[in-house]
């Protein structure tokens, strides 16, 4: 299904911040993208990718927020903050053809985001495997061994058992589970590279590298959060000085509501 992604009002921005504030992770991942979902394609968002996923934030991002992304990133080795500022554009240049393609201007074809089978030889194992789904964070966050269950999660069934079998004759299969595991996000990332977003910063302290995980999700929700707390205020300052409600408060345009607080400050 193609989806136009449009940026929230100020009263959507406030609903969905009360709405996620309280959820649990893998929860406030399909809040943040039901809100810019029609609701005929929300029960599906489950069986998306988690590059999908991170591909369709992207994209809402730029609309909430544009295309500036700053975040932290401490030394590794001496733990000095180190600011890293890049684009929407420049991450999402790096996907994979299948999600770039899927682009239309400000509309996605989200059939992109779903997962499909291909197949993996390796020197030690021959599998069929799929990339994570936003689905499966629910069956690893309870998981007691979850390289294992990632494996059973992203591999075809009966490639999972071959390989299953193979490792319980190992003399060490925690080892061989992490060996597993490891080539499989290669073969993930050679297919999507969106599925890790990976951000490397010269420390100007020690001069080290450190390699800085880009998370959207966070990202995301960070900016929303301070955005929301501060239209909070604004409701604070005018529903105190003229008795308005918050929908009509935010209802306004930011340019008189500005005017209406100097107002009051004055």
């Amino acid at each position: 299904m193609r989806v136009t992604i449009s940026a929230l009002n100020d009263n959507d921005r406030v609903a969905l911040w009360e709405k996620a504030l309280n959820m649990s992770l893998p929860d406030r991942n399909l809040a943040l993208l039901a809100a810019y979902l029609p609701k005929p394609l929300e029960e599906d968002v489950g069986e998306w990718t988690l590059a999908g996923r991170d591909h369709f934030l992207l994209l809402a991002y730029r609309g909430e927020f544009g295309e500036n992304i700053t975040v932290t990133s401490p030394c590794v080795s001496c733990d000095t903050k180190t600011q890293l500022s890049f684009r929407v554009s420049d991450v999402l240049a790096t996907s994979s053809d299948r999600l770039k393609t899927a682009c239309h201007l400000d509309s996605v074809n989200t059939e992109a985001y779903l997962p499909h089978y291909v197949s993996m030889n390796d020197d030690e194992f021959s599998c069929r495997f799929r990339l994570p789904t936003i689905g499966d964070l629910y069956l690893l966050a309870s998981a007691h061994s979850p390289l294992s269950q990632l494996a059973q999660c992203v591999l075809a069934p009966e490639s999972y058992n071959d390989v299953a079998t193979a490792i319980t004759q190992k003399d060490d299969p925690v080892s061989a589970w992490e060996g597993v595991y490891q080539t499989l996000e290669a073969q993930m990332l050679a297919i999507e590279p969106l599925t890790i977003v990976s951000l490397n910063a010269s420390c100007p302290e020690c001069k080290g590298e450190t390699a800085h995980q880009f998370d959207i999700v966070s990202q995301f929700w960070a900016l929303l959060a301070a955005d929301v707390e501060r239209q909070l205020w604004d409701v604070h300052i005018l529903a105190s000085a003229y008795g308005w409600s918050s929908h009509d408060i935010l209802a306004m345009s930011p340019a008189r509501r500005r005017q209406h607080i100097a107002m009051v400050i004055e």
